[in-house]
């Protein structure tokens, strides 16, 4: 989600310019209920019924704490954030290495916005650097992505046993402040090892983070 884009959504959104000095660069400082209301709202620019979009306000008609998911929303018709396996699933591209493209760091330049590159001087243009398999620029690097699901540990498992992750709970419903949601793919300013598919992290869906955006995705029809 380039500024471009979010600021046909909020005309004056006071995000970090010194990061993003082009309409081209990511979005960033973007609430994870800015990120919910911007769905809807592209949900009813695309004409899909109200019944279908993902993200239900709070009481007071907000965006914010106390605001729910609309129930079997993975199988409504609205754009919404992509759940974490979703989004890994999008980033690693059938791969079952550490990265799209393989394990080595020196190919990491040619895929990714990192410490290295980017001199920590900021976002660069979305797009700018090689895709991976599924067509898909910027999954590793430039600006981390918040996703849909609140945080949850991976049940353990090893590569002998492995086991089912059962850690999204699509039964949960209510989005609160004290309830961390997921955030993954690594930013501008990372070193490497902090860049690659399985690399997650996590923070309070209130919380304006400059290194992060999003990316909107939607259950196919």
């Amino acid at each position: 989600m380039t500024v471009a884009q979010f600021l046909r959504f909020r005309k004056t959104y006071d995000y970090n310019k010194t990061y993003a000095r082009t309409p081209d660069c990511p979005i960033n400082g973007v609430t994870w209920y800015e990120a919910a209301a911007y769905c809807n709202w592209l949900s009813k620019q695309e004409g899909i019924p109200e019944d279908q979009w993902c993200y239900l306000p709070n009481n007071a008609g907000q965006y914010a704490n106390g605001m729910k998911v609309r129930p079997n929303h993975l199988n409504l018709r609205g754009y919404r954030l992509p759940t974490e396996a979703e989004w890994e699933y999008a980033c690693r591209a059938q791969a079952v290495t550490a990265r799209s493209y393989g394990e080595t760091d020196d190919l990491l330049p040619s895929y990714a916005w990192y410490t290295k590159n980017s001199r920590d001087r900021g976002f660069s243009p979305v797009g700018s650097l090689k895709p991976n398999d599924l067509g898909l620029f910027d999954m590793h690097g430039n600006a981390y992505e918040w996703c849909h699901d609140p945080v949850f540990d991976y049940t353990p498992s090893s590569p002998r046993s492995p086991r089912e992750d059962n850690g999204y709970k699509e039964d949960i419903k209510d989005i609160s402040d004290g309830h961390s949601r997921l955030l993954r793919g690594g930013a501008f300013g990372l070193f490497p090892r902090l860049v690659r598919s399985a690399d997650r992290t996590w923070d309070r869906p209130f919380l304006r983070l400059s290194g992060a955006g999003f990316r909107p995705a939607r259950t196919f029809p």
